[in-house]
């Protein structure tokens, strides 16, 4: 499930590590590091969350872009949070509201548990890679954009809206 900017303004949703290029990360007291930076995607958003570490203070921003038809919206969040072992708490503060999130860190992969509109919590996976790749993404995402083939008039008629 996409990291839906209202869904994590209202309860939240990037990491980029660069594996292998010496760039610290956060061990949280003898769990795994947390990597710089993770990139995170599913059929309608791309996440990145960058990172920077103190002890188990994690400071840092996430950046998420959604897709909705043929809009394609980003936001950018500050992040502060801690690192216990595996657990992983973040707060983030986007433009439109603070979220917590929890997660678990596994070897260099973030999984996020992620309020939904619906009130369900789903994963979402975000694994190291750099903000060429996370750029990457968000232009494929913004590529497969389309428009909604009703217009939103006849939507709200059909759905008895007073729009």
């Amino acid at each position: 499930m996409p990291v839906r900017p209202a869904a994590l303004a209202a309860t939240l949703t990037c990491l980029l590590a660069t594996a292998g290029c010496g760039a610290s990360g956060l061990t949280g007291g003898g769990g795994p590091e947390l990597p710089h930076t993770l990139v995170g995607s599913d059929y309608n958003s791309v996440t990145m969350l960058e990172t920077d570490a103190s002890g188990k203070t994690v400071t840092g921003t996430l950046d998420t872009s959604e897709a909705d038809g043929a809009n394609v919206t980003h936001h950018h969040g500050r992040v502060s949070g801690t690192v216990s072992g595996e657990r992983v708490t973040l707060n983030v503060d986007f433009e439109t509201g603070k979220t917590a999130l929890k997660g678990t860190l596994s070897r260099s992969t973030l999984t996020l548990q992620v309020p939904q509109p619906d009130g369900q919590i789903e994963d979402y996976v975000l694994k190291p890679h750099d903000v060429a790749y996370y750029n990457q993404l968000v232009r494929e995402l913004q590529a497969s954009a389309t428009p909604s083939p009703i217009p939103s008039e006849l939507i709200d008629q059909y759905l008895g809206s007073d729009g």
